[in-house]
């Protein structure tokens, strides 16, 4: 991810004159720069910029400052050059206007886009079509959040709150304004009321300075006071205007009028009582003056403990209160200026106890860093996971359970997306995303998002169960490669492909793949056979291996009535099971609870196809036996429970998986050859073809394992061991992968 600081940062709004928003701006670029990052302006000018330049801030001049077609157009041409020249990597915009500009310049050059809300504005067409918010959105308020909430498709998560810092050494209580007095004219015994806005009609902005000199006069009535209102806009010359009228009936200078001032520090260090709303009020906050809150969308009156907190949420703007009327005002300025001076100071250094606390430029200019960060942080990388999960398989599921845990042990910035039978039941278990697997429309457009598909771990690629299975394995990554995103098996066993047809199905598939880690050595050798080759083949292990170990089970197997030594037993339905399979296997079981004193505990690994079988095998026992099934999709239990065994007879490989981890002697039933595959891989010669169990020679088996049991348990542990490290190198590769592929941007 780049750094802020390493990032230049071009702030644009529409102009540099006297407001909130552009002493907002001001204040928070000359503290970035302070704080070491590089900040550029963009604007259409003011009696800001000269401050900019002399903290080293280069403006640009662009006509911002409105909607004209022209303006837009010169504006859209002069940004996008400043932004090439400059390698700009990230805007922040401050406006609707200078937001939209740089919304369809993202377009093109690509760079990050963060807005600060600084207002509420109009959702009527066509405005509404003119609003961007970019990556991300600063809001000056709760309120302002909560109204982006409402009217825009904005995500909660993307909406970030930020204040108006002040600057509370430049507004303190002990600015020196030395001369102000005397520039003026202003009488050294009076009362100074002192308003600070821009003039302008929009939004009602000038309305509070028309009551105030509408309610001029009845306040000199009982009070000593000079008004003072400095700013100017639209509305300026009427108000101005009106403010000598009143001067004239009265017959003395009540009302100064100043037009645009810079000095506004200095203005609120004469004041004894502030007047309006928003940043200027912040500004007073901190100089520590008693402030009456008044705007353009409502009244709030005298700021004190009972509305301060109204106050944040709206940031000062009085949003959601009546209007603002002169007999208000004239009541609440009355009400200050008869207060002890302590009285009102106590409200003075309330506000700035206000300010300090939550108002500092160092809050503010964090705020946008931690924004900026987010924004320039890459987007997580999106992962697929096909296979054949939500069956309820404890194999299957537990190499989900291994893919996701070790991606995630490796990089915390990836989303993933399953393809499972049951999505619900795969998201609570998983924490992934996932999708209906035959929902073809969700899959491929999900694939169009994600920049790796994974095919998981087990026997997917093979013709062995049906040719229509593999069709769909084979059609998800053929859709995966033909949308850009990287393609990888995942400790994969392949085969056997026995049809014609299909071996250049897999040929056409598998060559265009750009990683495939295979689980043993048969599974490199079909590949071959098939013309699958390339650099890109490894040989490692079972994604269950990089588990780590299964947890305690005896408290379980206690409650299953287990009490010493036992042997599990792991069957399976399958198509071509002998039809005297559970005879076999129940008398096997007698002869070894007989002769080695161990309880017979059946492991179902897949609920529906596992629990039947493993009943009949039950009830033709002479012995009684154990049925550990497991809680629903609890299958590290299943796992545990093999592990803990003393010697095992399974027909489903994770089953054998499962025991030989920790070292426990197993025979194999063979009904695939992924099953064969294993036992040999494991060094085990004791596996037989399913369609040929017969007792005798399961107890041959039992009596050569038992007879050097401890060194042949030694040598499977060994085995397991080296799978175990072999194993990770899956996890590893896939890393790799993604960090020297990228996910293209889509």
């Amino acid at each position: 991810m780049q750094s802020p600081k390493k990032t230049k940062i071009l702030m644009t709004l529409m102009g540099m004159e006297i407001g909130g928003a552009e002493t907002h701006v001001l204040e928070l670029s000359k503290t970035l720069q302070r704080m070491g990052l590089d900040v550029h302006v963009v604007s259409n000018g003011g009696v800001y910029v000269r401050e900019l330049e002399d903290c080293g801030i280069k403006h640009y001049r662009v006509p911002l400052h409105n909607k004209q077609f022209i303006n837009v157009f010169s504006s859209y041409r002069a940004i996008r050059k400043i932004i090439v020249e400059n390698d700009i990597r990230l805007v922040h915009a401050h406006a609707r206007i200078p937001a939209f500009i740089c919304g369809l310049l993202q377009r093109r050059l690509k760079f990050k886009l963060v807005t600060t809300a600084h207002g509420q504005f109009s959702v009527a067409f066509p405005f509404n079509m003119l609003s961007n918010w970019g990556d991300r959105v600063l809001a000056i308020s709760q309120d302002i959040k909560d109204y982006l909430l409402t009217h825009y498709k904005l995500k909660e998560d993307d909406i970030c709150l930020t204040v108006n810092g002040i600057d509370t050494d430049k507004f303190s209580p002990n600015t020196d304004a030395a001369g102000l007095a005397k520039e003026l004219g202003l009488r050294p015994e009076t009362k100074k009321i002192v308003s600070v806005s821009r003039l302008d009609s929009l939004d009602s902005i000038s309305l509070p300075a028309y009551k105030l000199i509408e309610a001029a006069e009845s306040i000199a009535e009982s009070n000593n006071i000079e008004i003072i209102i400095v700013g100017d806009g639209d509305d300026y010359d009427d108000i101005n205007a009106h403010a000598n009228r009143v001067n004239t009936r009265v017959g003395k200078k009540l009302i100064h009028m100043t037009g645009q001032r810079t000095d506004i520090n200095r203005f609120l260090a004469i004041a004894d009582i502030f007047v309006n709303c928003s940043r200027a009020s912040i500004e007073a906050m901190s100089a520590a003056r008693p402030v009456i809150l008044a705007g353009g969308a409502g009244y709030m009156g005298i700021l004190d403990e009972s509305n301060k907190d109204d106050a944040v949420h709206n940031n000062f703007t009085c949003r959601g209160y009546a209007p603002v009327t002169a007999a208000k005002l004239t009541i609440d300025i009355n009400t200050l200026l008869a207060m002890p001076e302590s009285e009102r100071a106590a409200l003075g250094n309330m506000g700035r106890e206000l300010v300090i606390s939550l108002y500092s430029l160092e809050r503010m200019a964090m705020d946008s860093i931690a924004v900026y960060e987010k924004t320039l942080k890459p987007p997580p990388y999106n992962i697929v996971i096909s296979g054949s999960y939500g069956v309820n398989n404890s194999g299957d599921d537990i190499i989900l359970q291994s893919i996701v845990q070790n991606l995630r042990a490796y990089r915390k910035d990836i989303n993933i997306t399953v393809l499972s039978s049951s999505p619900k039941e795969t998201r609570a278990r998983f924490d992934v995303d996932a999708i209906y697997r035959f929902n073809f429309v969700s899959v491929f457009l999900r694939l169009m998002k994600t920049g790796l598909l994974i095919t998981g771990g087990g026997n997917l690629i093979q013709d062995e169960t049906s040719t229509k299975s593999l069709i769909y394995y084979l059609w998800v990554m053929n859709t995966a490669r033909r949308l850009k995103a990287k393609n990888m098996l995942y400790a994969k066993g392949i085969g056997p492909v026995n049809r014609a047809g299909n071996i250049p199905r897999v040929r056409r598939c598998l060559n265009k793949v750009d990683l495939i880690t295979l689980r043993e050595s048969e599974s490199l050798d079909v590949l071959k056979d098939i013309g699958v080759t390339g650099p890109n083949v490894y040989l490692t292990a079972d994604a269950v291996f990089a588990l780590p170990p299964a947890g305690d089970c005896k408290s379980y197997l206690a409650t299953l009535g287990v009490t010493g030594p036992f042997f599990a037993i792991s069957l399976r339905s399958w198509a071509h099971n002998p039809p005297d399979l559970e005879v076999q296997v129940a008398a096997f079981a007698d002869h070894v609870v007989e002769t080695y004193g161990y309880q017979a505990v059946f492991v179902p690994m897949r609920a529906d196809q596992d629990v039947d079988i493993s009943r009949r095998a039950m009830a033709l026992m002479a012995h009684p036996s154990i049925l550990a099934e497991s809680a629903p999709h609890d299958f590290d239990q299943a796992r545990a429970v093999m592990g803990a065994a003393s010697f095992a007879l399974a027909m489903r490989l994770h089953a054998l998986i499962y025991a030989m981890e920790k070292g426990v002697p197993c025979i194999g039933l063979v009904y695939s050859t992924k099953i064969r595959q294993f036992m040999e891989y494991m060094g085990q010669s004791w596996h037989m073809p399913v369609e040929e169990t017969q007792v005798d020679m399961l107890t041959q088996y039992a009596k050569a394992i038992h007879a050097d049991k401890d060194r042949i348990s030694a040598d499977i542990y060994e085995a397991a061991r080296n799978l175990r490290a072999l194993s990770t190198k899956n996890a590893e590769l896939c890393v790799e992968l993604i960090e020297t592929q990228p996910q293209r941007r889509r």
